[in-house]
């Protein structure tokens, strides 16, 4: 967080109730430590400037020293380039409390009436003036931030297009250590008596952005999560990718399998590099849902529809609405119609109409197949912007795909009718 001078790194510090001492993190942490508890009087509309403050400060902070890092690029290709980041949630919400544990099992709460900030916590030990465990004390930081910024505690999965490449090559893409062969075997004639570590580090450092290095580490290390369950195990929301490809993953030793869900000799199982491109990529978001996915996690897909049919693609956009559904946050973005017709769909099911039930079967959905309006947000990136679209009873107004159909079905119909004049 940005070193500025308010109370969560924003604007001008809070004053206290009836001191002209000024109120910041660092003060009230301090505080609840050495008595177990502090109480100071903070106004809503001081923390929502205080808000909007923090949020541009961070937004301008990561524009100057991030974009580069994420991107693993120069630090001159975005030396032009600024993030924005627009807060439209009302807040702070009254009566908020928030409880967390810290790494020893120490238990702090936080809560806020509207008026006052309470902390309090159950710990509390003689120390010396300015001493404060790390651990402890940032708990105390971690938790501010969550209570003023509860969208932003979300912890991103990100599934980045190159996962169709990843799980053909994530044995190979072991990059660090093959880089340092690579220098090693280059430098093997050298006359230097020593090699800088600080040179190796340098040298063998990766080029890829970090959503793809995060994705490589994740599938890399896939074997080792077959033992754990995700907080959404019980949703089985796996079981949808498993519908879909008609087989599941199951990742052994160091590799990954895709197995058939047919029975005795029309059964088999074979390496993931092997399968399909579509096998391939839905074998990382298989594993997310199955054992890593918890509540707090946002997931983001770049073009789930990828690689597939236009059936799995409509069955792909039911698996995303559950997921919203379960308690995921879901970003995705997408080059394909038949998604977002289907969320439409998916958005009039979770409306009240004649005949409901028998409609639902009808149309072969799930009696939980629904997307409610007010948890859907679109935008059309043009013009080196977003613009939001409308989100009503109807679903998504997305004139952009609407157009280009009509366009087409325009010339269909045009062309088509000239042919029937000639064999007339």
């Amino acid at each position: 967080w940005p070193d500025t001078q308010g109370l969560f790194g924003g604007s001008k510090a809070i004053q206290h109730d009836s001191t002209s001492q000024s109120l910041t993190i660092e003060r009230i942490a301090k505080e609840a430590l050495e008595a177990g508890r502090a109480k100071h009087a903070i106004d809503r509309n001081t923390l929502d400037r205080e808000r909007t403050a923090v949020i541009q400060a961070v937004a301008r902070e990561f524009s100057e020293s991030a974009l580069d890092v994420v991107f693993s690029s120069p630090h001159s290709t975005f030396a032009e380039s600024s993030l924005s980041v627009e807060l439209s949630s009302v807040y702070p919400r009254v009566q908020e409390t928030l409880r967390a544990t810290t790494l020893t099992g120490d238990v702090l709460e936080l809560h806020y009436d509207g008026r006052h900030i309470v902390i309090t916590s159950n710990w509390v030990e003689e120390q010396r003036p300015g001493e404060y465990p790390v651990p402890r004390f940032f708990t105390y930081v971690s938790s501010f931030r969550k209570f003023l910024f509860p969208e932003l505690s979300l912890e991103p999965f990100v599934l980045c297009a190159e996962r169709f490449g990843i799980s053909l090559f994530y044995k190979e893409l072991d990059f660090t250590k093959n880089k340092l062969v690579e220098l090693l075997q280059q430098m093997g004639d050298a006359k230097e008596p020593q090699l800088s570590p600080l040179f190796l580090i340098d040298r063998i450092s990766n080029r890829y952005a970090l959503p793809i290095k995060d994705n490589i580490d994740y599938t890399r290390g896939v074997a080792d999560l077959q033992m754990k369950k995700s907080e959404l195990y019980e949703d089985k929301l796996f079981d949808d990718i498993k519908d879909m490809m008609d087989g599941y993953y199951r990742g052994e030793n160091d590799d990954i399998q895709f197995r058939s869900k047919a029975r005795k000799e029309r059964s088999f199982a074979i390496p993931l590099h092997r399968a399909s491109s579509s096998v391939r990529g839905l074998s990382d978001l298989y594993f997310f849902l199955r054992h890593v996915a918890r509540k707090d996690h946002l997931l983001i897909i770049d073009e789930p529809e990828s690689h597939l049919d236009t059936a799995n693609q409509i069955q792909l956009a039911r698996l995303l609405a559950r997921c919203v559904r379960a308690g995921l946050k879901v970003l995705i973005t997408t080059h394909s119609d038949y998604l977002i017709k289907e969320f439409n769909n998916l958005v009039m099911l979770s409306r009240p109409f004649a005949d409901k039930e028998a409609v639902v079967k009808k149309l072969r959905y799930r009696e939980d197949d629904f997307l409610p309006p007010d948890s859907v947000r679109a935008y059309i990136a043009e013009e080196q912007t977003l613009r939001r679209c409308e989100v009503d009873n109807y679903g998504i107004d997305m004139p952009v795909f609407d157009e280009t159909i009509d366009s087409i079905n325009n010339a269909a119909n045009e062309l088509s009718s000239r042919l029937a004049e000639d064999v007339e």
